[in-house]
């Protein structure tokens, strides 16, 4: 089982892979069946191949950042985040609460994240 520090560093990881636009990276973070959930209650992309083409189409457009602590209960932890969406040139914030499942060789086997489309505010 990954340890709490293991966690937190695989979060933090993606999460700057999300700015720099590594999707090959965040794919690395992945187990190969693992899936996403982005909104919860939106399609689930499940293995490597539906990852890449979620990533590849969501984070040039996003940054993120860590607005809290990173908690961690079990293979399980919840961090919640800012997002910043670009789209058609108008910036938007998002509060976001990503929570991720981990394997016992401390790959994410699946990641669900909180956020509501209604909720999307202006930057300025």
């Amino acid at each position: 089982m990954p340890t709490p520090e293991e966690m937190r560093a695989a979060i933090e990881a993606y999460i700057q892979m999300m700015c720099d636009n590594d999707v090959d990276g965040i794919l690395d973070l992945y187990s190969e069946d693992g899936t996403a959930e982005d909104p919860v209650g939106g399609t689930i992309q499940s293995g490597q191949e539906e990852l890449r083409n979620f990533y590849a189409g969501t984070v040039s457009s996003l940054q993120v950042e860590i607005t809290g602590p990173i908690r961690v209960a079990g293979k399980e932890a919840a961090v919640p985040m800012l997002a910043e969406l670009t789209m058609n040139d108008n910036k938007l914030y998002l509060d976001v609460i990503d929570v991720m499942t981990f394997d016992d060789a401390g790959k994410i086997t699946g990641m669900r994240a909180f956020w509501n489309p209604a909720e999307m505010r202006p930057t300025r």
